[in-house]
């Protein structure tokens, strides 16, 4: 499938038409699947009603496919690439790239995306059992991507298994870190692509993400998820990145609408509580 037939899928269901080929359950479903992923935080200074479920600033819940993306207006942070329903894999604890893996895995994620390379620098790399993560910023564009194994070192665009994706070009500027500080600057959930559920995807693998910066004193980061899981973030000249499997994208899963909180140890060896990064 390619990338026209996957965006044409995608605008299908918005479309006000009538469906074409689903039933009732697959037709209940699909809306369903898009009113989460369509869901943004609130703007609290409307009258617009408090959301049944806690919202995180700047959550982004992602779409299908970059041509939604683009037809839509929102800005799409990040790139998932192949795979499936691999989470049985992902560990608490990340395991570094080496140099090489890292600039493979960086390239990957630009070729996949349509970024060029201007230069940005490979921020984060990291592995959790078949998933590689990547985190490439300067100071005209940053770029996040989660890639399936067996995706790493393709050297061109396959539209079959990129389920989101957009370059955050333009990033704002770093914010003002105490030395003993977090700031949280980009947080996201979505789920892996499933052929059959297209243009959606598994709502039984939600998965969350953050990523921002830490102060120079600053060597560790854990996060505390809503269901009670620790993991270990990963920390990098400055900045921290970390991705968890959330379950069953439901209302009802602490995981799709709850907050995380932030522990972190420093230079010195101590640890202290930094609530939500905020």
């Amino acid at each position: 499938m390619n990338g026209i037939d996957l965006t044409t899928r995608a605008l299908r269901e918005l479309d006000a038409a009538p469906p074409t080929g689903l039933t009732v359950a697959e037709r209940e479903r699909a809306d369903a699947m898009l009113a989460r992923i369509l869901a943004t935080p609130v703007d609290p200074s409307t009258d617009a009603p408090a959301p049944a479920a806690p919202a995180r600033r700047r959550r982004r819940q992602l779409l299908a496919g970059m041509g939604l993306a683009g037809a839509t207006g929102v800005a799409v942070p990040a790139l998932l690439l192949g795979g499936g329903s691999a989470f049985g894999s992902w560990t608490p604890t990340p395991e570094p790239l080496t140099d090489a893996a890292a600039d493979e895995a960086a390239e990957t994620c630009r070729n996949h995306s349509g970024l060029p390379d201007r230069g940005e620098r490979v921020v984060i790399a990291e592995q959790r059992g078949a998933w590689t993560y990547v985190l490439i910023a300067g100071p005209e564009a940053e770029l996040v991507c989660l890639i399936a194994d067996e995706t790493v070192d393709r050297d061109e665009y396959h539209a079959d298994g990129v389920f989101m994706g957009s370059s955050g070009e333009d990033p704002p500027a770093a914010p003002k870190v105490a030395a003993d500080g977090i700031r949280e600057t980009e947080s996201a959930g979505s789920t892996v692509p499933d052929d059959e559920l297209l243009p959606w995807a598994d709502d039984d693998d939600w998965f969350s993400w953050v990523e921002g910066y830490v102060g120079s004193d600053v060597t560790g980061v854990t996060v505390h998820t809503p269901s009670g899981m620790e993991i270990e973030a990963s920390v990098n000249g400055g900045r921290f990145a970390a991705w968890w499997p959330a379950g069953e994208a439901t209302w009802d899963n602490p995981e799709v609408g709850g907050a995380w909180s932030y522990t972190l140890t420093l230079a010195d060896g101590t640890t202290r509580d930094a609530g939500s990064g905020r």
